[in-house]
């Protein structure tokens, strides 16, 4: 029996997965083309940046935009072309990602790690629906 109705099939959560991932391909877009927007969404202070550091940091934002521009896509295209257990599969992975992100923002502003942990529980629990835990 299902909780809530809600089964591995259900189109609810399949389509909140790929909504997850059109969130993350966002993120990633605005990473490449909108590098210090994305610094200051890290909450990172842009004034004390040395010129000769701005290149690499900006290089590493842009990395970091495609990153979640390949993570958002492979979302969208598993929700697209393969069953709702892959992915469940593949929300459950990108949970390290949203882990790692908040420690590490965590360790370079002191705070803000929330603004990437609290995918944490809303992404564990449609993993698991798409997991067929509540099947």
């Amino acid at each position: 029996m299902s909780y809530l109705g809600l089964s591995s099939q259900s189109p609810l959560a399949i389509n909140t997965a790929a909504g997850f991932g059109v969130f993350q391909l966002t993120l990633g877009l605005t990473g490449i083309l909108r590098p210090y927007v994305m610094l200051n969404v890290w909450e990172v202070d842009t004034s004390v940046i040395a010129a000769k550091e701005k290149n690499l940091i900006e290089a590493l934002i842009q990395l970091y935009g495609l990153r979640n521009v390949a993570l958002g896509l492979m979302i969208v295209a598993v929700r697209s072309f393969a069953d709702s257990r892959t992915l469940g599969s593949v929300v459950m992975c990108d949970l390290i990602v949203a882990f790692g992100d908040g420690f590490l923002q965590k360790r370079l502003t002191g705070g803000g790690e929330w603004k990437h942990w609290s995918f944490l529980p809303a992404g564990a629990g449609l993993g698991m629906l798409l997991l067929g835990y509540f099947d």
